[in-house]
């Protein structure tokens, strides 16, 4: 097989098992389900994934290292709550599908929290939305302005197919930073 073969044979893989995940659950997607899908044999998967695991890794791979990136910024860079939160809205929505699934799956939520530190890197966020030592409604602010971004990102997205309406970014972004009082 020539190695532009491979990687279209592979990106199709990955299509393919992101809307069976998306469909039916990452546990309750097969490698036969996928293979089937693909109108291959499991083997075919098999030789480019050593198991499903690894497709859920790939998938996830992009989305989890810019939000690692956006979480050390958070911290080390000196970004103003606009900017953070519009990083953040952006980022959610251009990985939207991808990033619902542990969201989605209870299978997979548990195991990606510890092996990607997702709770310690949105504490990050967090922290970078906050004044240095905030306690109390600041930090409540903080959480809630977080959540308005996040999760509105993706309430908007699955009221529009996928697709971030003209002007929902700013209304987005204008929701989040009155969540944090500013």
């Amino acid at each position: 097989m020539g190695e532009r073969a491979a990687s279209g044979t592979k990106d199709r893989i990955l299509a393919i098992a992101k809307q069976l995940f998306l469909e039916k659950g990452y546990a309750g997607t097969s490698i036969a389900d996928i293979s089937g899908a693909l109108g291959t044999t499991k083997a075919a998967v098999y030789y480019h994934f050593a198991a499903k695991d690894a497709i859920l890794s790939e998938l996830l791979a992009k989305p989890l290292a810019e939000y690692t990136r956006l979480a050390e910024r958070a911290v080390t860079e000196p970004l103003t709550a606009a900017e953070l939160l519009g990083e953040l809205i952006d980022m959610t929505a251009d990985a939207e599908s991808v990033l619902s699934l542990p969201g989605n799956d209870p299978s997979i939520s548990a195991e990606l929290k510890d092996m990607h530190k997702l709770r310690e890197k949105n504490d990050m966020i967090i922290a970078g939305l906050a004044d240095p030592g905030a306690t109390g409604v600041q930090l409540v602010r903080a959480h809630a302005a977080y959540a308005v971004a996040k999760q509105g990102t993706f309430a908007v997205l699955a009221a529009n197919g996928g697709k971030l309406p003209e002007g929902a970014r700013a209304e987005l972004l204008d929701a989040a930073l009155r969540a944090l009082g500013r």
